[in-house]
C-alpha cells in the first residue's frame, strides 16, 4: 500500500509553500468546493438583499430539498472517520484539515476562505471575510478573529514537528478590523520550552495591523523525545 493510502492525521498536515490555493485532489472535492462556494453565496445574498417573504421561503423549500438528497448518501462523521474510510477503500486521501476546518475549509461552507502558506521560518495567511463575519457595524467580529488566530497558529507550529493544542491565546485588538477586505497574516515561533510552543502573530489591513496575538501551544507528553538515560556510573 502506497503512503498516501494511509490515514492522515492532523499531525502529518503539511504547510503548503505556495500562496496559491492548491488544486482539489480530485473532482468530487472540487464539486464539494463549488457547494461550499454556492452556499457563501446564497447566504450572503439571504444576509443583504431586501428580498420577500415569499421568495425566501420557496428558496428555503428547494435547499431543504436538495439536503435531503445529500443527506440520503452514507454519512460519516468528522475528518478522523473519512480519513479511515478512504483508507479502507484503498483511496487517496485529501488535505481533510483545509478542506474541513472552519476557519480554513475551502469545502467547508462556514470557512471564511482562509490560505495558509510557508516563507521562511513565518507562516503568512490571507482572508477576506464577508458580512457574514461582522461583529461591530462594517468591522469583523472578535471573535471570528481569535478563531483566525488560533489557526494560523495552529498550522504555523508545524514548522518545528510535533503538535500541540492550544493552551492559552491573549489578543490584543488594537482597531477594528474590516470585512469586504483582503486581510493578511503573519505567525512564528518565537521560542520552545519543554512541550510549551510559544508563538506569536499580527492580523494586518492594508499597512494598519488591527490586532496581535500571542499563543502558547502544548504538545502532550508522548509527543515529546525519550529522555536519555542517566549516564552510567562506571563510565563516570
Amino acid at each position: 500500500m502506497s503512503n498516501h493510502h494511509s490515514p492522515v492525521d492532523d499531525h502529518q498536515v503539511r504547510i503548503s509553500d505556495s500562496p496559491e490555493i492548491p488544486p482539489a485532489i480530485n473532482d468530487n472535492w472540487q464539486a464539494r468546493r463549488e457547494l461550499a462556494d454556492a452556499l457563501r453565496r446564497l447566504n450572503m445574498a439571504m444576509l443583504t438583499a431586501d428580498a420577500p417573504t415569499g421568495q425566501l421561503r420557496a428558496v428555503a423549500a428547494v435547499v431543504h430539498t436538495e439536503a435531503a438528497r445529500i443527506e440520503a448518501n452514507e454519512r460519516v462523521y468528522g475528518r478522523k472517520a473519512l480519513s479511515n474510510l478512504y483508507t479502507s477503500r484503498q483511496q487517496q486521501n485529501p488535505d481533510l484539515l483545509h478542506e474541513m476546518s472552519p476557519a480554513s475549509g475551502w469545502s467547508n461552507a462556514v470557512a471564511p476562505g482562509m490560505h495558509i502558506w510557508r516563507e521562511g521560518e513565518r507562516v503568512h495567511a490571507r482572508v477576506t471575510p464577508d458580512w457574514s463575519h461582522e461583529g461591530p457595524f462594517g468591522h469583523l467580529h472578535g471573535g471570528v478573529i481569535a478563531l483566525l488566530f488560533d489557526h494560523v497558529l495552529s498550522i504555523g507550529q508545524r514548522m518545528v514537528g510535533s503538535i500541540g493544542h492550544t493552551g492559552t491565546l491573549t489578543i490584543r485588538y488594537h482597531r477594528p478590523t474590516p470585512i469586504n477586505k483582503p486581510l493578511r497574516m503573519v505567525a512564528d515561533v518565537k521560542r520552545i520550552e519543554g512541550r510549551k510552543k510559544f508563538m506569536a502573530a499580527e492580523l494586518w489591513a492594508d499597512n494598519a495591523c488591527t490586532a496581535s496575538c500571542e499563543g502558547i501551544f502544548i504538545a502532550s507528553r508522548n509527543a515529546l523525545p525519550p529522555a536519555s538515560p542517566e549516564p552510567d556510573k562506571a563510565d563516570t
